[in-house]
């Protein structure tokens, strides 16, 4: 994605090309016709080639004609020599941009058009925007223009790809043209990297965590061996280099500090991997586009019609959730429809009922990558001017987020938690970003917002801490997650999630089981997977017992009314099996197991020649 903040250089970049205009190419600034214009003959093969180096017709810049023709802008496609090759626009406001030179074939060469847009981004290979006043010539200072240069595989740029617009000395408009432009013109270069590296592994890189919603994963090649065959734009970046040339014929180990080939090993084909200075990337093996194969000798061979399954391990699987009510079945088969369909919902729970794990099912379930998603904790937000530039780019980005296709972008998926303590601020800026989308069943084009909150929202809005008008707009459905202490049938819960912590099935006695049903859970699951994770490290790894849950939980006398869990029969915990179970979850230490009782040495040595217990061969 290409940055929206203004690079420290900018004006003196601009400074210095007035000076050119000015003092070398003596061009004057009132010249009432500065713009040359080729003619269509040719101009046509310049189009055509423009076409092939940017991989055919793909629709990407008919998606862009469509936006400009909305937004009051025309759309412009230069070559690498800037000669507009392609104008977009309204029929009815062309006519203004054109008598100003902004036209088919007109040429915005530095030399001869003065300072502009077009030959900002070419020069200086990154986006740039040209307001008004910045442009060398009089005649083009009604305009601003935002222009981004395009890459092939090989990070050449091979040409540029504008707005042009009446200038309203809006800066949301320069944003909406830069975060616009550069999610287009990534597409393009992804396009042809992909093409041209079909018969490598392609790498996705990016960072782990981050408050951009337009940041993409970028791309980078290695053969068999492990070593760069080429990158994206912006990949070295990642790799703290100086420009892409440095990444390629290296070790893709030595540069990101991750083998490519364990990702065939894992879940999901992501590794996480921690950088100096603590931050993370995510890497991701990418499936091969084109229907093009591995190169031969990085994987072994599969038959077309005997795919081997993807396995998965610990995911927040929507069977996990639910796994003993169907209460919770339920309300994950009503989120999964609201997501899919891209309506706003709100999941509301206490703390520790799931609701970040229903969001990561959800997102697993629809196989977005991480870059697809943004999370906001509201929490978090102070109305302080960081704060609210930064929400303030969210709604920007969102607007451009909504304005393409799924096919350029991708869907993404913002997530606001703790929404019942978003301030007003943002409050605002949110109901601005729903009242402009219009959820169409089924569509991917429509950015998915979903809500989470500890509290009840509509309580929120009684009490004025939440606009009632953002809540009808958000709340299209709201899905109350129940407490751990009211699921149907938690002893299925407490087998799965044990056997999930432990990697292997896990016997939980018949004791350990009625004293977890009858536990009442404040903290909800996340108290369960703590405690059965602490029992299981204080057993042998493989069996629960009662003796196992001292410390972690009280005993509490099943109500009569609950019935959570299924009948247990069993003779009641007598001092034999507790010990037994403290010697087994010990693996027969003596003095380990006497230590979990609370009792000496050699008091266990007497009961065990009591009870007979004798340590198995």
């Amino acid at each position: 994605m290409t940055g929206i903040s203004p690079r420290p250089g900018v004006e003196a970049a601009l400074g210095a090309s007035w000076e050119r205009c000015e003092r070398k190419y003596k061009l004057a600034r009132d010249t009432a016709r500065p713009i040359l214009r080729m003619q269509s003959t040719e101009v046509a093969p310049r189009l055509e080639e423009m076409i092939e180096r940017t991989g055919g017709r793909n629709g990407i810049f008919r998606q862009l004609s469509g936006i400009a023709a909305e937004t009051g802008a025309c759309m412009v496609l230069t070559d690498t020599d800037g000669v507009l090759v392609r104008l977009e626009g309204p029929e009815q406001g062309r006519v203004i941009f054109e008598q100003n030179g902004i036209a088919f074939g007109s040429c915005w060469d530095e030399r001869v058009a003065g300072t502009n847009g077009v030959s900002m981004a070419l020069s200086e290979g990154e986006a740039f925007t040209v307001r008004g006043q910045d442009h060398y010539f009089a005649l083009l200072q009604p305009f601003s223009c935002t222009a981004v240069p395009l890459f092939d595989a090989e990070n050449r740029i091979i040409g540029a790809v504008n707005f042009s617009m009446i200038d309203r000395g809006n800066k949301a408009d320069y944003l909406f043209a830069r975060q616009l432009l550069g999610t287009a013109a990534d597409r393009v270069q992804r396009l042809l990297f992909e093409r041209q590296f079909k018969d490598a592994m392609i790498l996705g890189v990016a960072p782990q965590a981050g408050r951009d919603l337009m940041q993409h994963d970028e791309l980078v090649a290695v053969n068999e061996d492990g070593i760069i065959l080429g990158s994206t734009a912006r990949a070295h970046l990642l790799a703290d280099a100086d420009n892409p040339a440095q990444l390629k014929g290296k070790a893709f180990e030595t540069v990101f500090g991750a083998d490519a080939a364990i990702l065939d090993k894992v879940p999901e084909r992501v590794v996480s991997v921690r950088r100096e200075g603590g931050s993370s990337l995510l890497i991701t093996a990418r499936n091969h586009q084109l229907g093009v194969g591995a190169q031969p000798g990085w994987r072994p061979a599969r038959k077309a019609d005997a795919p081997e399954p993807i396995r998965r391990r610990l995911g927040p699987s929507f069977r996990r959730l639910s796994q003993g009510s169907d209460q919770m079945a339920a309300i994950c088969a009503r989120a999964k429809a609201c997501f899919r369909r891209a309506l706003p919902f709100v999941i509301e729970g206490a703390s520790g009922t799931g609701k970040s794990s229903l969001v990561a099912a959800l997102v697993e379930g629809e196989r977005l990558n991480a870059t697809q998603v943004m999370t906001v904790d509201c929490a978090s937000l102070d109305d302080t001017t960081e704060d609210r530039v930064y929400f303030q780019t969210l709604v920007d980005q969102a607007r451009v987020a909504g304005a393409l296709c799924a096919d350029i972008l991708g869907p993404v998926t913002l997530v606001f938690e703790n929404v019942d303590e978003m301030p007003k601020f943002a409050q605002a800026g949110l109901r601005s970003v729903l009242d402009a989308f219009d959820p169409i069943p089924a569509s991917d084009g429509v950015p998915r917002i979903i809500a989470t909150s500890r509290r009840s929202l509509i309580d929120a809005v009684g009490q004025g801490a939440f606009r009632d008008d953002l809540y009808f707009l958000l709340a299209r459905t709201v899905v109350s997650l129940p407490p751990l202490a009211a699921r149907e049938r938690l002893d299925r819960l407490a087998t799965d999630l044990a056997a999930s912590l432990a990697g292997v099935e896990v016997e939980v006695a018949p004791e350990a089981m009625e004293r977890l049903c009858a536990h009442h859970w404040p903290g909800n699951a996340r108290e369960l997977r703590n405690v059965l994770q602490q029992a299981l490290i204080a057993g042998d790894g493989r069996r629960i017992s009662g003796v196992d849950l001292n410390g972690l939980i009280q005993f509490v006398p099943q109500p009569q009314s609950k019935a959570p869990c299924a009948r247990i029969s069993h003779n009641g915990y007598d001092e034999a099996t507790m010990i037994t179970d403290a010697l087994a979850g010990a693996r027969w230490n003596v003095s380990q197991a006497a230590r979990a009782l609370g009792m000496g040495r050699a008091t266990i040595h007497r009961k065990m020649k009591q009870h007979g217990i004798i340590r198995p061969d």
